[in-house]
């Protein structure tokens, strides 16, 4: 199986909310489709490129990407440590966050669940739904789909936020082409007739994709270049602004 890089790295303190994940042991023997989808979160905080309120606001708790909710509690891919016993199915009381070996992160020093149930149907990726009206559901989201959508929200997190900050226009438009490229190589892997099972071809060949985008895989600082003319390159930065830093720079002023 295509495993998607994971960073060593672990904590990220860009602007003032702090994201840190707690050391955890896998209990697994066998490949899970929550792995790819912790593997994917881990990555992006180790980018650094949106703020860790931004990265909070657009993926990890936002209903247009998953949206659980069991009578008055609700979660999304992060739910509260506090509430996780509650979000649950009707039909077998299936617990969404895996509380008796939870993937943890601490969200300003409050624990944060990562959902562990996902829907391993066969499912190709929806390139339609984050422009659905979000409707809450009690079972988890399809991988693939779920693994889509949270790669095209950092994408339009990213250039969003970039484009407020910077006068770069060469970053911008190689971001914009590897985001444009990506969206039209998931929708020829559509067109294929492929087994979206995560054991499947069509799940492989999606991770693949996600796998080769060099924006997931830099980090402030680093070069992106294009691989169709060569000496098109543009060095990355952050779509935010490092507000502490500039304030005690004024200060020792």
């Amino acid at each position: 199986m295509t495993n998607i890089h994971v960073w060593s790295a672990q904590e990220t303190q860009n602007g003032d909310m702090k994201i840190c994940k707690q050391p955890r042991t896998e209990v697994a023997k066998q490949i899970k489709t929550r792995m790819v989808v912790e593997s994917l979160i881990d990555q992006l905080l180790a980018t650094g490129l949106i703020s860790n309120e931004r990265l909070f606001e657009q993926i990890l708790y936002n209903k247009d990407i998953i949206w659980i909710q069991n009578e008055g509690f609700q979660g999304h891919l992060f739910a509260k440590a506090d509430i996780t016993n509650q979000l649950k199915t009707k039909t077998n009381s299936f617990m969404m966050y895996m509380p008796t070996n939870p993937i943890v992160y601490e969200v300003n020093g409050e624990a944060y669940h990562l959902i562990t149930r996902i829907d391993s149907t066969r499912a190709k990726p929806n390139l339609e739904r984050l422009s659905l009206e979000p409707k809450p559901i009690l079972s988890a989201a399809r991988v693939n789909d779920l693994l889509c959508s949270i790669v095209m929200r950092f994408y339009e997190t990213y250039l969003a936020d970039l484009s407020r900050i910077t006068q770069d226009d060469k970053l911008i438009n190689l971001v914009e082409r590897e985001y444009k490229q990506f969206l039209q190589a998931v929708k020829e892997l559509n067109a294929v007739h492929l087994n979206w099972h995560p054991r499947g071809n069509g799940h492989e060949l999606l991770l693949e994709l996600i796998n080769n985008l060099q924006l997931l895989k830099t980090r402030p600082g680093k070069v992106l270049i294009d691989f169709y003319n060569s000496h098109i390159y543009a060095v990355v930065e952050p779509s935010y602004h490092f507000f502490k830093q500039t304030k005690q720079t004024v200060k020792a002023l």
